[in-house]
């Protein structure tokens, strides 16, 4: 355990980013990356399930932004964690390649560029919920900026 004067790093392994995608806020676990800045077209889901089945079936590539929507307190009641999606898109190779966007949550075991929890959430007319199909996404972890290049 490090002291105040001592700390294991300057910032903690959380960063809260805002813009034009996330008004209110959203979180990135960015001790669980090393990407710090990543743009790339959308790929949009309207729930983990499709998300998970898209992945599957190679609907998303390197350089993409996986975006799962209407998983969040409003949209998914119950919240599930976003485990399944950060997980195929790691197994198959894509850990630091691919991005995703959620208004849902992570556990603590996701990992990459995983952002959740986007404020507000698409089932409260966020701005998630106006993303469309290749739409391009800029994450700049240092910046605390998420936005959509419109």
């Amino acid at each position: 355990i490090h002291s105040l004067e001592n700390p294991h790093s300057e910032e903690g392994g959380l960063r809260i980013l805002k813009g034009n995608l996330a008004k209110d806020g959203a979180v990135i676990k960015s001790g669980a990356t090393e990407v710090k800045r990543f743009e790339g077209p959308c790929v949009i889901f309207n729930s983990q399930d499709e998300a998970l089945a898209g992945i599957m079936l190679g609907k998303v590539k390197k350089g993409d932004v996986v975006v799962i929507r209407y998983e969040g307190p409003r949209g998914g009641p119950g919240m599930p964690e976003m485990l399944a999606p950060t997980s195929a898109i790691a197994g198959m190779g894509l850990g630091a390649d691919v991005a995703l966007l959620t208004d849902g949550r992570f556990s603590g075991a996701s990992r990459g560029i995983s952002v959740g929890h986007i404020s507000p959430e698409a089932a409260a007319g966020g701005t998630i919920a106006l993303l469309e199909q290749g739409d391009i996404v800029c994450i700049d972890v240092e910046e605390r900026l998420l936005e959509v290049r419109i």
